[in-house]
């Protein structure tokens, strides 16, 4: 039982780390955007490097050694044969890899062993579901409160220090101290 609830602590810090970050990154790449709008950054960066080429004629001494490199390339190909010996080697560990799965999964300790990963698996992307499912929700909550006109809460908690987590369910026994250092961005 107490494992569950430490998993279910370490997925909920995990997921609003990761909630948070979402929004502090969305939030600078539309500052971003907005800059570049306002300064006119890209379109007079894509116009110089458009004037460029046209000038120097760069595309076109790019196209002219790719295809020279493709036709280079095919005509190893054809006198080395390299396409076709790269299919026979692959069918070959196909092969080999066929031979040793099957005398693997008439061996019972591969089997057990086998087993064992795919449960162990399965419960690790469970988690990682979860914190998905989790942080998704954060991230939701987050921009509907931002769309509500609660801006001083996304302010409040924009940076990494102020971070805490948004749960409305408080755990019955508090975090170690050394567990508070994530949720309160440096313990004391």
């Amino acid at each position: 039982m107490s494992s569950d609830i430490v998993s279910t602590k370490a997925e909920d810090v995990v997921s609003t780390m990761l909630a948070k970050g979402f929004i502090i990154g969305k939030d600078a790449l539309s500052k971003a955007k907005a800059f570049d709008e306002k300064h006119q950054l890209t379109s007079t960066a894509s116009a110089k490097i458009a004037s460029l080429d046209q000038k120097t004629g760069l595309s076109e001494k790019f196209s002219a050694g790719k295809t020279v490199v493709n036709e280079k390339m095919r005509e190893v190909d054809q006198k080395y044969q390299v396409s076709e010996k790269s299919k026979s080697a692959l069918a070959a560990a196909e092969k080999s890899v066929s031979t040793a799965k099957s005398s693997a999964m008439k061996n019972r300790y591969a089997m057990a062993g086998a087993a064992w990963f795919t449960a162990a698996y399965k419960r690790v992307a469970k988690a990682a579901e979860d914190v998905g499912q989790k942080t998704r929700e954060k991230v939701l909550a987050e921009e509907e409160a931002q769309k509500s006109g609660d801006h001083a809460h996304m302010n409040e908690s924009s940076s990494p220090r102020a971070a805490k987590p948004e749960t409305t369910e408080q755990p019955s026994d508090p975090l170690p101290e050394s567990g508070l250092f994530l949720l309160e961005g440096g313990g004391k």
